[in-house]
């Protein structure tokens, strides 16, 4: 009974750990030891010899990853409470598989150092996975821990938030083997004073690779800041606009023809004839517009874009991106989420960024949907949850995406700008954002609406991410969100000008494009592919010496 008590006490201190080190908590360097206690428990299970390890391994980690999934992402009840359910429960139930995996492996007795690489290699690979399937929802990828602190990890522009799960992984092994190495001195003399393995302790060899490894990337963080040099040169004026509006209720209230009035009422005081890019939020015209009449508005003419023109004539240079809910229709079934009527024709629906000129209109389509919200994962098996979708302004069930992501183009009197836009959730995924730079976005602008989620810490975290993603690709990045919190932040991950949460607001700022590319955007999440490829060598081996000891 003492066992189980200790093991659960160590599960929920590791999940307590992980908890408070995620923002808006304030003690992010609590993840550098937040697993030791689970490492701690595979130990003992270990000694202990009974049970099948990968059930034991998820068994005890699950109250860990539960409280930790609970206590930094509860929020979700207020968009969706069945789906906040599925996704605290599922993801925390995928992380103790993880470790049950590793724990089950480890028990076949592998070389001392494939022990912490076959742990870091299986959780970058889940990592990974998380940003590619279906069931997508890597909102607390280990890497990401650090958006609240962006001047120690500067270096992600060459590694991405997978080299901050890496190191994470890598200090709380070596934090546990010091914590093994004082345990085994303290038996060994038991006689001698706390001061006395505490000296000891402090001139071992895990003792100094530990603090090496801790400070060393810190300080490369803070050459890195103190020497980058941010190009100011053919700078633009850029408006963001706040709209404020509530998107349970007045969001598909309002007409889009009232929506586009306060968009004009609230950005015009900050308007000038040197504005460049007036950037405004996911649906910010929420109600469907059809895209063949979006592309020939001179034949269907719509009011809001009528009112727009009405800025363009006032301002020259000015070219405006937003976020819109659009459909087009086909005569056949173009994919397999193209709804049918009964006339036989199909229509897709779409979460839409765009960009509007005098001259223009360009427009993308989110690639990366929110499961259960704006795409049914596995439609085979979870199709009959489709109508459970939550109902975005009558557009419920599976949005169509986007097969690339598209730059825009808009003109100034510098010349060309081209300009990045990833919808809301896509500003978690790094790889996928980088993908806008690698295209040739020389700004980047991030367009969401976290007001589902209320005053709460998501809309806090997800602004948070983006100061990571400036950092990944050294761009400007300039954050419209319909409540807040919005922004601009540099290719530092310095965040300028940052707005109140449910405050109607315009604010402006001078920013810089740039066109040089990062080693990470030129080469994605490599790293989490190297620990992809160490984790199937390791489950090779694995699956060889366990044949071997069957025979």
């Amino acid at each position: 009974m003492s066992l189980f008590k200790n093991k659960l006490f160590l599960s929920l201190l590791s999940g307590v750990l992980l908890w408070l080190s995620w923002y808006p908590y304030g003690f992010t360097f609590f993840i550098f030891i937040a697993f030791v206690p689970l490492f701690f428990i595979s130990e003992r299970l270990n000694e202990r010899g009974k049970g099948f390890p990968f059930w034991q391994g998820i068994w005890v980690s699950f109250p860990a990853f539960l409280i930790w999934n609970v206590g930094a992402t509860w929020w979700i009840w207020n968009s969706t409470p069945p789906g906040s359910i599925a996704a605290i429960v599922l993801n925390s139930f995928f992380m103790s598989c993880v470790f049950g995996t590793w724990h089950w492996v480890k028990k076949l007795k592998l070389p001392q150092i494939a022990i912490p690489l076959a742990f870091i290699a299986f959780w970058c690979s889940w990592e990974f996975l998380h940003l590619h399937w279906q069931l997508t929802w890597p909102w607390l990828n280990i890497g990401n821990v650090f958006a609240a602190t962006p001047k120690i990890v500067q270096w992600y522009e060459y590694t991405g938030a997978f080299g901050g799960t890496v190191w994470v992984l890598a200090v709380n092994f070596l934090f546990y083997y010091l914590f093994n190495q004082l345990k085994q001195h303290r038996q060994e003399k038991k006689s001698a004073s706390i001061l006395s393995h505490l000296c000891t302790l402090c001139t071992s060899k895990t003792f100094i690779i530990l603090i090496f490894t801790i400070i060393t990337p810190i300080l490369i963080s803070f050459i890195i800041y103190h020497t980058c040099f941010i190009k100011q040169k053919n700078g633009i004026e850029a408006v963001i606009v706040q709209q404020n509006v509530d998107a349970w209720t007045e969001q598909y209230e309002k007409s889009n023809i009232e929506l586009a009035e306060l968009i004009i009422e609230t950005a015009t005081p900050k308007l000038t004839q040197n504005t460049v890019l007036l950037v405004c939020s996911e649906s910010a015209l929420s109600h469907n517009l059809n895209e063949e009449q979006l592309y020939n508005l001179d034949i269907y003419p719509h009011r809001a874009f009528q009112m727009f023109d009405t800025l363009f004539q006032k301002y020259s240079q000015l070219n405006m991106v937003m976020g819109l809910s659009t459909n087009a229709y086909f005569d056949t079934k173009v994919s397999s989420v193209a709804r049918s009527f009964s006339d036989g024709t199909f229509a897709e629906y779409y979460n839409t960024s765009c960009l509007y000129s005098r001259d223009t209109l360009q427009l993308y389509h989110k690639s990366r949907l929110v499961p259960g919200v704006e795409k049914m994962p596995y439609p085979k098996i979870f199709g009959f949850l489709e109508k459970l979708a939550i109902d975005l302004g009558g557009i419920s069930g599976s949005l169509s995406v986007d097969s690339e992501q598209r730059v825009f183009y808009a003109t100034s009197k510098q010349g060309v700008l081209k300009i990045g836009v990833p919808i809301c959730y896509e500003s978690i995924f790094g790889e996928l954002f980088s993908k806008f730079v690698k295209n040739g976005a020389q700004v980047m602008c991030v367009v969401t609406n976290d007001a589902w989620w209320g005053n709460t810490a998501g809309h806090k975290q997800h602004f948070e991410m983006s100061r990571l993603r400036a950092i990944e690709t050294r761009r400007y990045v300039l954050r419209a969100a319909n409540t807040g919190i919005s922004g601009f932040i540099d290719p530092l991950g310095n965040v300028h000008q940052k707005t109140k949460y449910e405050t109607r607001t315009a604010i402006v700022q001078t920013v810089y494009p740039d066109e040089a590319l990062t080693f990470y955007a030129k080469y994605g999440d490599y790293l989490a592919r190297i620990m992809l490829a160490i984790a199937a060598l390791v489950l090779v081996f694995w699956g060889i010496v366990f044949l071997k000891s069957k025979r």
